[in-house]
């Protein structure tokens, strides 16, 4: 699903935000939170430093009926109330949501300095990364909170941000252009915890990561200056250790455990198709020319899949497809969906609207019932205002 690149001047409008106490990352990303929850709460007027939301605990609405068949088709108007996003998103320039990394992010609403186009975003136990473009196409990586009440010095370069499932650590890569905007030879991957390690790749034509946990990253590297073909690395930030994994060749995503990767190759009829292939062997599992795959729940389990055409930037449908073996298991309908992430394993939450000039939410729906509930409240702002974090794209 594709990311908004717009910058934002309107002003921040009611989101929710809430709190969640778990036992451990693992438990916490594999069930949704029980217990009173928290319902929408405004966030601040945006400021170039760190700003806290209060909490309004109410209890979870619940989500839509059930359904007996695997087609769901939704009404955003007529959905219910629930629970706050457990992931990181961004309203404007306001970064909310999110409940793990040693300060509680839930319960901090973050502020993205400057008024430049945001491409990405992460708080990271406090401490905000966003990267940022300019009109030229130039991209930078900044940082505040914490322990930098205003921002440092930018990395220029930085096109790939991601973050820990445990929101400890961080990831990302450059790919560097010259003057005439063209690619330049060259590129750098950093991991950031509580110090910095970088891996220089002098002969890649720009890097991008696409998973982050413990030591290790997994990252796409292009190896020809068009972009056209790459190759999939992990690296071991601890050892050095860097391995090149055979069979993927236009690698798109990896699952936060590393077991799994999504490959887009070329289909009959100048099409593309996805293949989900298993790490470390390379080995195919299975290939759609039906759907982009966009990412997998923390277990595995179950695949995203949207269609591979775009209608505005967004898309009519989001599926659930078994990873075995890439049967359909649910299928939404009805609004325009523009991000879908799982939440847990038995969650998505999807970015939707009516269209442009129409109100959209966060959204999230159960795979197991088809049921879904409003994540966050429905609003008027443009479509690059809202963003769930933690996509593909």
């Amino acid at each position: 699903m594709r990311s908004p690149n717009a910058a934002v001047t309107a002003t921040l409008a009611a989101v929710a935000v809430l709190a969640v106490v778990a036992g451990g990352v693992a438990a916490d990303r594999r069930r949704p939170v029980d217990g009173p929850a928290a319902a929408a709460a405004p966030l601040p007027v945006p400021s170039t430093t760190p700003t806290t939301v209060p909490m309004t605990p109410k209890p979870t609405a619940k989500p839509t009926a059930p359904t007996d068949t695997a087609k769901v088709k939704l009404d955003l108007a007529k959905l219910p109330t629930g629970r706050a996003p457990q992931l990181q998103y961004r309203l404007g320039r306001v970064v909310a949501g999110g409940t793990r990394g040693g300060v509680n992010s839930s319960e901090r609403a973050m502020t993205i300095p400057g008024r430049k186009d945001i491409l990405r975003a992460a708080n990271r136990g406090g401490n905000l990364l966003a990267v940022l473009t300019d009109d030229s196409g130039r991209t930078e990586l900044v940082r505040t909170g914490i322990t930098e009440d205003r921002p440092g010095t930018p990395i220029p370069d930085v096109g790939s941000l991601v973050l820990s499932p445990d929101e400890t650590t961080a990831a990302y890569a450059t790919a560097r252009s010259n003057p005439d905007n063209t690619r330049a030879k060259g590129s750098t991957v950093t991991w950031e915890r509580d110090t910095v390690r970088t891996l220089k790749r002098p002969n890649d034509w720009g890097s991008h990561v696409l998973a982050v946990t413990g030591d290790k990253i997994w990252f796409r590297a292009d190896t020809d200056q068009n972009g056209t073909t790459s190759a999939l690395y992990v690296w071991d930030s601890a050892s050095g250790d860097v391995e090149r994994i055979s069979g993927v060749r236009s690698p798109v995503g990896v699952d936060p455990t590393g077991a799994l990767a999504a490959d887009f190759v070329a289909g009959a009829a100048q099409n593309f198709c996805s293949t989900v292939t298993e790490l470390p062997s390379g080995s195919r599992r299975w290939l759609t020319c039906d759907y982009a795959i966009a990412g997998f729940t923390p277990d595995t389990n179950t695949t995203i899949g949207t269609p591979d055409f775009r209608n505005g930037g967004a898309d009519p449908l989001v599926v659930a497809l078994d990873s075995a073996d890439g049967k359909v298991r649910r299928e939404w309908t009805g609004p325009q969906f523009r991000q879908a992430v799982a939440e847990d394993d038995d969650h998505l939450l999807l970015v939707a609207d009516s269209g442009e000039g129409t109100r959209g939410a966060i959204i999230r729906c159960t795979i197991s019932t088809g049921g879904c509930e409003l994540a966050t409240p429905l609003t008027d702002r443009p479509r690059s205002d809202l963003q769930l974090l933690g996509d593909w794209s």
